[in-house]
């Protein structure tokens, strides 16, 4: 049985330009079975199954910026198609639940994890196979009560994530350009997104008189930072018919349970030193980035969770789980970047290579006068 929840924090995550979601994705009562352990081993799993997706997706926004390292000159401009596509090492590609320090979620058994006894499971970029089976217990008058079992969710099968984009670029005075990424607020279904970046290339070749000496030859800084808000409505987690002899009367009404909801927001930053020779059409570019990235990840509103009273008589009641999931992530990295750039008039193809511990590849298409 798949836990949906963490599955939405993939597929949500590649939404970018346009807003064009990779999959749809609806959350099942497995989302609220999945939360009876407590919202602390909820963020414990969920961070650990989708971290990995949210670094990619970070590190994949810092991608294709440039293709060169000259700044373009006052007035020449240029509008820019291109994907990068980040890949997962290898150690994020599982994680060991025995090392979660989870306290009510156990193995099949109902026995506690030991973290001497690895127990691996798949990240959103592991095998597209179901996780071991884990049980989800519950306090009852100081007891530990099972309330139920399910998979730990499995993999999507897919080793790197894809980030389309699109850019215009704009050449300044003193040998410096801007270039802006922006989309506005756009509605697909049950996702909703809206992207802005900014970022500014400046020559230094001016500034160091034996290179400047060098014709073809050029060698620029850049910063760049980008921003994408994104959010998934199409949760429906609603009170079940075994669930209701114990809620209440408000806990039944239709729509009680409405706004329930997964929400994205990525920055992403990143600075590089890059330098390029030009021989005619081509141009050969080579550099250093640094990558930096912080995804918040909230699933949020009411869930309905079957749960045992803690006082006397000790019964169940439905109990209302706010906001279950609150993450933060982050993330930084070192890389080397290569690319080649091929102009022929207004028309340019390019590709690039980033080697880091995430790395990313990335390939476009440009038209203007640049």
């Amino acid at each position: 049985m798949r836990n949906n929840l963490l599955k939405i924090s993939f597929w949500a995550m590649p939404v970018v330009g346009l807003f064009l979601a990779a999959s749809p994705a609806q959350a099942q009562d497995e989302v609220g079975e999945f939360i009876r352990a407590g919202k602390e081993d909820a963020n414990k799993l969920v961070r650990a199954y989708a971290e990995p997706a949210s670094k990619a997706f970070g590190h994949g926004l810092n991608g294709g910026w440039f293709n060169s390292g000259k700044a373009m000159k006052l007035g020449r401009f240029d509008v820019r198609v291109f994907a990068t596509a980040a890949f997962s090492p290898e150690e994020d590609r599982t994680f060991d639940l025995s090392k979660l320090g989870l306290t009510m979620v156990r193995d099949a058994n109902g026995n506690k994890f030991d973290p001497s006894k690895p127990v691996i499971t798949p990240t959103i970029f592991g095998e597209d196979q179901e996780g071991p089976e884990i049980s989800l217990y519950a306090k009852s008058n100081g007891i530990d009560q099972r309330i139920g079992s399910i998979n730990a969710p499995q993999g999507s099968g897919y080793k790197f994530l894809p980030v389309p984009m699109a850019q215009v670029s704009l050449g300044l005075i003193q040998d410096t350009e801007i270039a802006v990424r922006y989309s506005p607020k756009v509605k697909y279904d049950d996702f909703e997104g809206q992207l802005l970046g900014f970022g500014v290339k400046h020559g230094i070749k001016q500034y160091i008189p034996v290179i400047s000496m060098i014709p073809g030859f050029d060698i620029t800084v850049f910063g760049g930072y980008t921003n994408l808000k994104s959010s998934y409505s199409g949760i429906d987690v609603p009170l079940s018919e075994e669930d209701r002899p114990y809620a209440t009367a408000q806990q039944r009404e239709a729509g009680y349970y409405a706004g329930q909801a997964l929400t994205l927001n990525t920055k992403a930053w990143t600075a590089s030193l890059v330098a390029s020779k030009t021989f005619s059409v081509l141009t050969g570019y080579a550099g250093v980035r640094y990558s930096n990235v912080e995804t918040d990840l909230n699933v949020e509103g009411k869930y309905p969770v079957l749960a045992y009273r803690t006082t006397v008589p000790f019964n169940k009641y439905v109990e209302d789980i706010t906001d279950p999931v609150l993450l933060n992530m982050k993330d930084s990295q070192w890389g080397l970047t290569g690319g080649l750039r091929l102009k022929l008039l207004v028309f340019s193809l390019y590709g690039e290579y980033t080697l880091a511990k995430y790395p990313t590849a990335t390939a476009g298409i440009g038209i203007g006068f640049n």
